[in-house]
């Protein structure tokens, strides 16, 4: 939502993002981490362009347009996956 509404001002806001994607190396599958390297460029191409509205946003939410789905179903086939084998 951040780089919706603003243009990357400070590069080190990014850091807990890059973070977060260093932990998810450490113990997510390859379609995981792929994914979470997806939305990670997303957000940084996403701080480069113009600003949204909070109308904009308000249409993006409603009309299902969400950065996050694939990777949330891909971590959640994974957590089932690994449920399943105990």
């Amino acid at each position: 939502m951040d780089a919706l509404e603003h243009n990357v001002g400070d590069p080190k806001n990014l850091i807990p993002a890059y973070a977060l994607l260093s932990r998810i190396r450490l113990s997510s599958s390859p379609d995981v981490l792929a994914n979470a390297e997806a939305v990670v460029r997303e957000i940084v191409g996403t701080y480069a362009k113009p600003n949204l509205t909070p109308e904009q946003i308000q249409s993006r939410a409603t009309n299902g347009d969400d950065p996050l789905r694939k990777f949330s179903d891909i971590c959640r086939a994974e957590l089932e996956s690994m449920q399943a084998q105990i």
